[in-house]
């Protein structure tokens, strides 16, 4: 007998972050003040992210996906109910940068069209898609889009706009 599949997320938040390598290279702000390793509470939850106005502040990815729920609300760029909808933002915010992708591999179409079946695969599995790429220079840019209500990895943060 096999367990029934998890239930589906009631949204995805959109987030997109462009920067320098080296902002994101400094983990302190990405990471709250303690490691959870385990399920905790909403309220405690709350609670981890009041203790740590840096992580909160921060608007530089953070090193677990399902973080970015502990963050303020004006940092989604998007919310969306339905997975095709938020895998068309995904396919939208990485189609706009791609032309300052470092890499020309990463520029290639049948590459990007790799990237956007399998973002609207895990979406439609309630999954998190996340992208990140070297721009030319010395920037970086990040593409997210996390489940909410619930999160899979982290069931049990609560969702910002509540």
């Amino acid at each position: 007998m096999t367990a029934p599949p998890p239930p589906m997320p009631a949204h995805w938040h959109c987030y997109r972050w462009t920067g320098e390598r080296r902002t994101l290279d400094d983990e302190s702000a990405r990471r709250p003040p303690h490691m959870v390793v385990r399920d905790i509470s909403p309220q405690e939850w709350k609670q981890i992210a009041a203790t740590s106005p840096a992580f909160i502040a921060s608007e530089v990815p953070p090193l677990e996906v399902p973080h970015w729920l502990l963050r303020p609300v004006r940092m989604i760029k998007n919310t969306f109910e339905a997975p095709d909808k938020a895998a068309s933002w995904y396919r939208d915010q990485v189609s706009e940068l791609s032309s300052s992708f470092m890499s020309a591999f990463d520029k290639e179409p049948d590459r990007q069209a790799e990237w956007f079946a399998a973002a609207d695969g895990r979406l439609r599995c309630g999954g998190d898609v996340v992208g990140g790429w070297y721009l030319r220079g010395t920037g970086f840019a990040s593409v997210q889009v996390v489940a909410c209500s619930s999160n899979r990895i982290r069931p049990t943060i609560p969702c910002p706009m509540h």
